[in-house]
């Protein structure tokens, strides 16, 4: 009986435990799986123009590499955004301009979601809505895609808009937003030699309002004194809906402006016509000026500006002469953002500055300093999270929804 007893013992501990052997026995508790966050790192080889996707586990800390074994090699890289899960490109990886859809695949690599051709500027509502221009179907009319499947699902006829003696006029060529169930579609009316680009021909900015539930025409809202919103040839949006709610709007100074007036604008929440009470230059702090980012959050706003006056001819807008500044928008003080080099025009970059799990970072590059890489701010402070070992650019970093 003692010898059956010992074997009976050993067997059970052999299998690995217990239960049926004894009842104080306990089952070896099975660990929790750890979610990995998701992250998109856009890297450029040299200052522009070819360069990589690459998909990260979490928030990148000290210094990595700027690809590895799963990255993606696309011929342009000139700033993406993303949507949900996904995210987008402004051309597919063999370098044909449209609208590229990308996720990740559980193993890192890039997965290829669809490309819509000839597509240019664009906006993703949701899962199922989205719009976008294509020059070939109309200058003055808006194409509708769903996003989910990549298809074209229809148009929205904007040649209302249209006035005579203007030689090219076009919408939605550098602004496509929506906020509050409306789309508002930047118009541009120019001339054929620059088709849109720093060529407005009138003194004033104006938007056509239409109702996303039916695709309808609204209205034309106009904000005189200012020229050009936005600059649609790269991943940058160049506007934001602030966390108050409000479509902030960049007059970039680039183009026939010469920089002397970058100027954000809003449209308030539940409202539909710019908030001529309010707007934020940079001409009364440094003349010669650029405004292609920025950030509004918790009653600040974050944004870049030129440490010396950019000149009328761009003979100076890629020198490393940047620096990072917030404003307090209820008592207007402004202050520099210290513990930074300055760094090169967050230009293409939609995330140049970005809201990451609440907390602010900023891009910066400094070519002679060898950094190339992300600060996070703590009120008008700013340290390292990462830096980049390369030789070309960041491009555009973003967390995916889980």
């Amino acid at each position: 009986m003692k010898k059956v007893l010992i074997q009976f013992l050993f067997s059970c501990l052999a299998v690995g435990y217990l239960a049926g052997c004894s009842s104080d026995s306990e089952e070896t508790p099975t660990p929790t799986p750890v979610e990995k966050s998701k992250f998109v790192l856009m890297t450029s080889i040299e200052r522009f123009g070819a360069g990589y996707f690459t998909t990260l586990d979490s928030l990148p800390k000290g210094t990595i590499a700027n690809t590895n074994p799963k990255s993606l090699q696309i011929k342009e890289a000139f700033g993406f955004r993303s949507f949900g899960k996904w995210f987008f490109n402004r051309s597919n990886a063999a370098g044909e301009a449209g609208l590229q859809k990308y996720s990740r695949n559980t193993d890192g690599s890039v997965k290829d979601e669809g490309f819509i051709a000839a597509a240019t500027q664009y906006l993703v509502v949701s899962e199922t809505v989205g719009y976008y221009l294509d020059e070939n179907r109309g200058l003055l009319k808006l194409q509708k895609f769903n996003p989910t499947t990549m298809l074209r699902t229809g148009e929205i006829d904007l040649s209302v808009v249209k006035k005579e003696g203007v030689e090219y006029q076009v919408v939605g060529k550098h602004t496509i937003a929506a906020k509050d169930g409306k789309l508002f579609v930047g118009i541009s009316y120019g001339t054929k030699a620059a088709a849109g680009y720093g060529d407005d021909v009138f003194n004033a900015i104006e938007f056509a309002v239409v109702d996303l539930a039916t695709d309808k025409y609204e209205k034309t809202i106009k904000y005189d004194g200012l020229k050009g919103v936005g600059w649609g040839s790269s991943g940058n949006k160049m506007w934001s809906v602030g966390d108050d709610g409000a479509l902030y709007l960049y007059s970039t100074g680039l183009g026939n402006t010469g920089f002397a007036n970058p100027t954000i604008i809003r449209i308030r929440k539940n409202e539909t016509d710019f908030d001529r009470t309010w707007s934020f230059s940079t001409k009364d702090l440094q003349a010669g000026n650029s405004l292609a980012i920025a950030l509004i959050k918790d009653g600040k706003l974050y944004f870049e500006m030129a440490s010396t006056p950019l000149k009328a001819d761009y003979s100076n807008l890629t020198s490393t002469i940047f620096e990072y500044y917030v404003q307090d928008m209820t008592t207007k003080q402004v202050t520099k953002i210290s513990g930074m080099p300055i760094h090169d025009y967050a230009y293409a970059n939609d995330q140049a500055i970005t809201s990451i799990d609440g907390k602010v970072y900023l891009w910066v590059k400094n070519g002679a300093q060898k950094i190339d890489g992300y600060y996070v701010v703590d009120g008008t402070k700013a340290t390292q999270v990462f830096n980049v070992a390369l030789d070309g650019a960041i491009q555009g970093f973003v967390k995916l929804a889980d």
